[in-house]
């Protein structure tokens, strides 16, 4: 009986130090994606950043970011240099090496298109008469690849604008108001005007939080603390507040 209670007493007095130890600071790696995040001072560049803190604050967190380049970024989540990265879209490959938070906004995957191109499309077999400007390591590109089609690849998804603002590509496909910034930031007014939007999406991402593999008691618990976060700001109705309606969460996925 004495070993029991012992062992009992072990065990709370185990979990009480890790409560009173808990790091309730939580940092991230993370790059700059306007409009979503940025280290620029403007809160409209700052979308999933803005959710993200958010949702901790509600729960007594403090979020941290640190900016590096994207792949840098990834690197740092994946070692447990950080509590891990966001957003970040669901690959199978990712799912191994992260631990994945519940989805908290969405993008429209939209083909941007040059006005002189007369670009169209309602099937892949459309899509394989276009010079299409991708970027390395894109979703939308491995799926465009996947369907048999050869895009022009960049490396940088400002540089794909860039050539579509000089016709070098007829068109590209970008989450929809990341693909506006871009036209705005980086494209003269009249080359601008020239750039159309095609009403068909590509595809629907669903945005999440990298967590860290390397430390998994403690990413459980945070993806747990940001789940309940999240609601919290779904039922007072900042989330809506935050988030554009064209990449707010479907009601079912709340």
């Amino acid at each position: 009986m004495c070993k029991r209670i012992l062992a009992l007493l072990c065990l709370i007095c185990s979990s009480a130090s890790w409560a009173i130890q808990e790091n309730k600071t939580v940092r991230f790696a993370i790059g700059d994606w306007e409009p979503y995040t940025s280290r620029q001072d403007n809160p409209e560049f700052k979308v999933a950043e803005t959710i993200v803190r958010a949702a901790f604050a509600n729960q007594g967190y403090q979020v941290e970011l640190d900016y590096f380049p994207w792949s840098r970024a990834y690197k740092y989540a994946e070692s447990g240099a950080y509590d891990g990265s966001f957003p970040w879209m669901m690959t199978p490959e990712r799912q191994t090496i992260f631990l994945y938070s519940k989805p908290f906004f969405t993008q429209h995957i939209v083909f941007f298109y040059h006005k002189s191109s007369q670009f169209d499309w309602h099937s892949v077999e459309d899509l394989k008469k276009y010079r299409i400007g991708v970027t390395q390591d894109y979703a939308a590109t491995a799926l465009l690849q996947k369907l048999g089609i050869t895009p022009d690849i960049d490396n940088e998804d400002g540089g794909s604008i860039i050539k579509l603002g000089k016709q070098r590509v007829d068109t590209y496909p970008a989450g929809l108001e990341r693909g506006q910034y871009l036209i705005k930031t980086l494209l003269e007014p009249s080359a601008a005007a020239q750039i159309m939007v095609h009403p068909k999406a590509l595809s629907e991402d669903y945005m999440h939080i990298l967590f860290t593999r390397a430390d998994l008691q403690r990413s459980e618990h945070l993806s747990q603390v940001f789940s309940k976060g999240l609601k919290a700001l779904f039922d007072s109705g900042e989330y809506y507040q935050i988030v554009d309606p064209a990449n707010q969460l479907p009601t079912d996925d709340e």
